[in-house]
């Protein structure tokens, strides 16, 4: 509803100071905190002692403006041919200015016979809204200031975005005029002021009426300045300031600006949890695989060099042999002979701790068969004591712990907004490759479908904040990292120019160094956070079996028999093999006999 101009007139009889007296009491007294202020047209100044740029409404005046705001103007003084024209370009130049001060000031300076077509205007100008300290003053053509006006803003419709603006009268007794405050403190009383306000769905820890359902959520800004969701709002100018989990961010700072720090934020992953490893892998779990290895290759250098020194033998044993002797020929000595199968056998048997056939009439034999037999009993033995703890403390898959670990799997990871990358500008080209932004529902579809990890950020007090992806079924197969991928500051996104910026950044500082956050922060945890869930995410890394050693199930023999119906399977086609190969050889012999013909000696 459109306000009237109150009809009371000054101090009747008592002189009043001339223009340019008055505007130098004003420069002085409430510009001087100004690194500098602009002035657009007639200010009825002359040397005044502080910082001034002037602007020409006729050379470029867009771009002068602007220029001079990234100089250092924070205040400004306007006369009526320029007011319209500032008022217009106030909140887009702002936009534009790379400089963000606090508390600017405006006063506009109007001529009597001018004042009612330019109140008219104003009333409903939205630029207003963003300017708070607003002083009027209304001369006369004796350049003698007649009335003297402040503003009071007031909105009927929040989504329409449509101002109404009351022009007080101010009553100033010109008799004590220097006394007067002249820019009074419209922080203590807001007189109904409307701030429009956005914020993420942290239900029940928010409390709002809903006006605007936005399915973007923290959205995106354009390099145009338009975008969506909250930063897009911010932006546009549809709602005045955002809270939600908003990072320092580049990118909406070009069209918007941050209030002081509202907590600081650690952003961790979620990623699945280690499985407890399958019973059948129980024997092999005892050493890694480069000891396997190592193991192995043990293994067959032994078979080597016994089958070598078992033929060596049998050589020497028949150079070695009396001939005169009919019962010492070469058929006498075949059992003596090592084949290659008794090689393997024996090996087995010396790493199984079983007793083998051993050779003891060469020192070279000794000294061999020595050596592999200590080298059976170390491996016999250490692999009784693998075998032992891994039977008796459960073995789970490789934990994925670091940012560096998390890196190395390739693993999908999933995230609310790509801004959530912009801390990690910087990172390797293939962990960026592998983000996703996802909106709740589809986050929740790939944590129920498990190999993915999902960003959650950390509160300063330790709380995890609530995420919408979580449920009570997917808390169980998640674990946070034990480090963070980056820390950063939350802070809330306001416009450029709102008025109440700098009166907002003051209590957010108070209430943080109150204390007052971390009390409400764990009371809040305690009566509204889905306990079951959160509980599930913080004590993710304690396993089930962490209280001590399990009982022996039927299920840790699983490998043993995996071992011996493996064997089996393979002795069997083996088997198999031999009796083809012979029914084929005798088949060749047969053919081959049948075709060679026979020579008659003469």
């Amino acid at each position: 509803m459109e306000a009237t101009v109150a009809q009371l007139g000054l101090n009747s009889g008592v002189p009043t100071p001339t223009m340019s007296v008055l505007m130098r009491f004003l420069i002085l007294k409430y510009y001087s905190q100004y690194y500098s202020f602009c002035t657009v047209g007639n200010d009825f100044l002359q040397d005044v002692p502080l910082s001034r740029i002037v602007l020409s409404l006729y050379d470029q005046f867009n771009t002068s403006m602007l220029h001079a705001i990234d100089n250092g103007c924070q205040a400004f003084v306007v006369d009526e041919q320029g007011a319209e024209r500032f008022l217009d370009l106030y909140m887009p130049v702002h936009d534009l200015a790379r400089q963000r001060s606090l508390d600017k000031s405006l006063i506009l300076l109007i001529a009597k016979r001018n004042q009612t077509h330019l109140f008219d205007r104003m009333r409903v100008h939205e630029a207003f809204r963003e300017l708070a300290n607003v002083l009027i003053v209304v001369y006369d053509e004796q350049e003698h200031p007649t009335d003297l006006y402040n503003t009071v803003v007031d909105m009927s419709d929040v989504l329409e975005r449509s101002v109404n603006v009351t022009i007080e009268l101010v009553a100033v007794k010109w008799t004590s005029w220097k006394n007067h405050t002249f820019f009074p403190d419209k922080a203590r009383d807001l007189n109904g002021y409307v701030l429009r306000t956005s914020m993420c769905n942290y239900l029940p820890f928010t409390g709002y009426e809903r006006l605007v359902e936005d399915e973007d959520e923290w959205g995106d800004v354009y390099p145009n300045g338009t975008g969506i969701g909250l930063m897009g709002s911010v932006a546009e100018r549809r709602t005045d300031i955002a809270f939600g989990a908003f990072y320092l961010w580049f990118k909406p700072y070009n069209f918007s600006s941050y209030t002081a720090t509202i907590s600081r934020s650690g952003v961790t992953v979620l990623v699945p949890k280690p499985k407890l490893l399958p019973h059948w892998r129980t024997p092999f779990l005892s050493f890694s695989w480069p000891l396997w290895m190592a193991v192995m290759v043990t293994f067959l250098v032994g078979i080597i060099a016994t089958w070598l020194a078992g033929t060596v033998r049998l050589r020497l044993l028949l150079l070695s042999a009396p001939t005169d002797q009919p019962w010492t020929g070469r058929s006498d000595l075949i059992s003596e002979q090592l084949t290659l199968s008794d090689a393997v056998l024996m090996m087995v048997g010396f790493f199984v701790a079983q007793s083998s056939p051993i050779r003891t009439d060469l020192w070279s034999c000794v000294c061999l068969f020595a050596s592999l037999l200590l080298a059976g009993f170390m491996v016999s033995n250490l692999y009784s004591g693998g075998l032992a703890s891994v039977m008796t403390v459960p073995k789970y898959e490789k934990s994925i712990d670091t940012v560096v670990e998390f890196a190395a799997t390739g693993m999908k990871w999933f995230g609310p907004t790509p801004y959530c990358l912009e801390e990690i500008w910087n990172a390797s080209e293939q962990i960026q490759k592998t983000y996703i932004a996802a909106g709740p529902e589809e986050m929740n579809r790939y944590a129920h479908m498990g190999g993915s990890g999902f960003i959650v950020e950390q509160a300063q007090h330790g709380n995890f904040a609530p995420s919408n992806f979580l449920d009570r079924q997917v808390s169980t197969t998640l674990q946070p990292l034990k480090d963070y991928v980056y820390t950063q500051n939350c802070a809330a996104l306001i416009t450029n120019t709102n008025p109440l910026r700098s009166n907002l950044n003051e209590y957010i500082l108070r209430v943080q160094q109150s204390g007052l956050l971390y009390h409400l922060g764990i009371r809040t945890a305690i009566r509204y956070l889905p306990t079951d869930v959160m509980r599930n995410i913080e004590r993710s890394r304690m396993h089930q079996h962490d209280d001590g050693a399990v009982r022996l199930e039927l299920g840790h023999f699983l490998g043993a028999f995996f071992i011996l119906g493996y064997g089996l399977l393979c002795a069997s086609l083996v088997f198999v093999g031999e009796l083809w190969g012979t029914l084929m050889m005798r088949r060749w012999n047969d053919t081959f006999v049948s075709k060679v013909s026979v020579v008659t000696a003469y």
